[in-house]
Order: C-alpha cells, then sequence, then structure tokens
C-alpha cells in the first residue's frame, strides 16, 4: 500500500503477551521504534520517535500520523531535538501543517512528549493534535505542546510569520478538551511577550497518570501567589525560578486529571522546568523509556 508523502503511522497493541509494536512513514517523514525495555506489572513500554529528513519541517510540507494504543500498552512519543520550521521560499503561499491523531484504548496510557517547536523568521506554522481517549475512566493521557520564540542565536526572536496550535481531548463520542493559541505577526505579539522565550501547555489525564497530575496539584497549592488570567476560575498562578505557571482541573465525563501551563525567560529554563516535574512519570512508563525521553533534551 502507497504511503502518501509524509504520512506515518504507529500501531502499538499487545499479543498473546507480547508487545506488537509497527510503525510505518514515508518522506519527509521518518519514525522509528527503539527497544523499550522490559513490560512493567501493570502495562508493556513502547516508544517511537516521531523525526524529519534534514532535521526540520520544510515550509510547504504536511506531515500527518495516526496512532493506535491498545490495551495494556504505555506508549512515549518522542522526537529528537526541538521541531524546527523552515523559513518560506521567496513567493511560497503554502503553508506547513502538522497533524498527530492518536486513539487510546481502554487500559491504555499515552505520553505525547516531543521537543519544542522552534519556527524560524516567517515561517507560517499550522499543527494539530486530536486524542480519544476511548474509556474516560481508563484511558490515560500525557500531552505536552510547547514552543521557543525562535532562533535566538540568529537574532530571530518571534519574528515567524505565525504559529497555530489545537490540541483536542476527546471520548468517542464528546469533546472534552480544545484548546489554540494562535500569534500572527500583523498582531505585533513579540512586544507584549518580554520577557518570555517559551510557551508549554500539559495535559495529565486518567488513573494511570493521577499521581503525576496530584504533585503538579500539591507543589502548586504550596507555592500559590496569585490569579495567573484576571477572568479565569480555578486556575491559579506559580513563580518558580522564573518560571511562571498555572494548574487548571479538568473533570468532563468521567476523564479527571489537569492542565499546566507555563511560560519561561528561556528554553533551556523551562525544559528543566518541565523534566523536573516529569520525573514521577520514570515508574509508569519504565527506566528505559525514561532515559530516552530525559536524554532527548
Amino acid at each position: 500500500m502507497l504511503i502518501p508523502p509524509g504520512a506515518g503511522s504507529v500501531d502499538c497493541r499487545v499479543a498473546a503477551g507480547q508487545l506488537r509494536l509497527s510503525v510505518s512513514s514515508a518522506y519527509p517523514l521518518k519514525i522509528i521504534a527503539p527497544h523499550a525495555g522490559p513490560p512493567l506489572k501493570d502495562r508493556h513500554p513502547a516508544v517511537s520517535y516521531l523525526m524529519s529528513y534534514g532535521g526540520g519541517i520544510v515550509h510547504g510540507d504536511h506531515i500527518h500520523v495516526d496512532a493506535r494504543v491498545g490495551s495494556k500498552c504505555a506508549l512515549v512519543l518522542l522526537t529528537q531535538g526541538s521541531t524546527k520550521v523552515f523559513r518560506p521560499k521567496p513567493g511560497a503561499a503554502e503553508q506547513t501543517f502538522q497533524t498527530i491523531i492518536v486513539d487510546v484504548e481502554p487500559d491504555a496510557l499515552l505520553c505525547l512528549l516531543p521537543d519544542p517547536v522552534t519556527c524560524f523568521k516567517g515561517a507560517m506554522y499550522n499543527q494539530r493534535q486530536s486524542v480519544t481517549l476511548h474509556s474516560p475512566t481508563t484511558s490515560s493521557l500525557v500531552l505536552l505542546d510547547w514552543m521557543t520564540s525562535g532562533r535566538m542565536s540568529r537574532g530571530e526572536r518571534w519574528d515567524f510569520t505565525k504559529y497555530f496550535s489545537v490540541n483536542v481531548v476527546r471520548t468517542p463520542d464528546k469533546i472534552i478538551i480544545r484548546d489554540a493559541l494562535l500569534l500572527q505577526k500583523q498582531d505585533h505579539f513579540a512586544r507584549r511577550l518580554e520577557p518570555v522565550d517559551a510557551f508549554a501547555l500539559i495535559f495529565i489525564l486518567g488513573p494511570a497518570v493521577a499521581e503525576v497530575a496530584q504533585t503538579f496539584r500539591e507543589e502548586h497549592r504550596a507555592q500559590r501567589i496569585k490569579p495567573f488570567r484576571p477572568n479565569a476560575t480555578h486556575e491559579h498562578a506559580t513563580e518558580e525560578e522564573g518560571i511562571k505557571w498555572s494548574v487548571s482541573e479538568i473533570s468532563e465525563h468521567g476523564i479527571l486529571g489537569v492542565a499546566v501551563r507555563a511560560a519561561g525567560p528561556s528554553t533551556e529554563a523551562l525544559k528543566e522546568w518541565i523534566k523536573r516535574r516529569l520525573a514521577s512519570l520514570r515508574p509508569i512508563i519504565g527506566d528505559s523509556v525514561w532515559s530516552m525521553y530525559a536524554n532527548s533534551f
């Protein structure tokens, strides 16, 4: 079967007590699946890297990944280095698109933990990540979506033309969460974002990662200072080491967890902040997979 350019798939399942992980991809997308270590008590860990030839997404590329996480599986999707979005060629009207669609079956866990998106000067990037939790009470999710201000080493800071990211979490019947971020150069957003150089959004949902969510709650409760958004309810901000962050409770149609938003003065500071707070994932996904994630920074 011919795979369209930029398309890929990841299928993770347990059959006869053994992990079965299959991946496919077509240029310019490349998906690799290294060994993820032995099975854990409650689940079989698996890992796949979503990569691109040439080290980034070329202007006009359309990347589309479909994935399925079967029961008793813990699939961790990673990238290798930041997702670089290159600038357009002169006269090019096409934009860049990346879509990731994942089905998480009952008693399964997805951890979508990419490195940040870095848009070059003039880049026009559109991203959509949609996760369907097939069991509100037993499917689990950790979704990280984050971005940097650009190639600061080249003097490019919030110098892209467009960044549009949409994250959707749903059941088979209903959308539970839809979170969108749109930054466009004509809105003169760069001045308003001083002195922020990186943003992150983290969804932590479901029973398998309840302890991870509780870690954020407890630390935030201990350090809470003031409202993060003036009109928000049940959402407060904390500032630590220059990182401003908020926690929002999620309780919709049986899906329980938190949404965490963070803004940092540098990519490195936010990287370390995220890694320290996700460390409670280690016993859930296994030492081997955790090391792959931690070393991808």
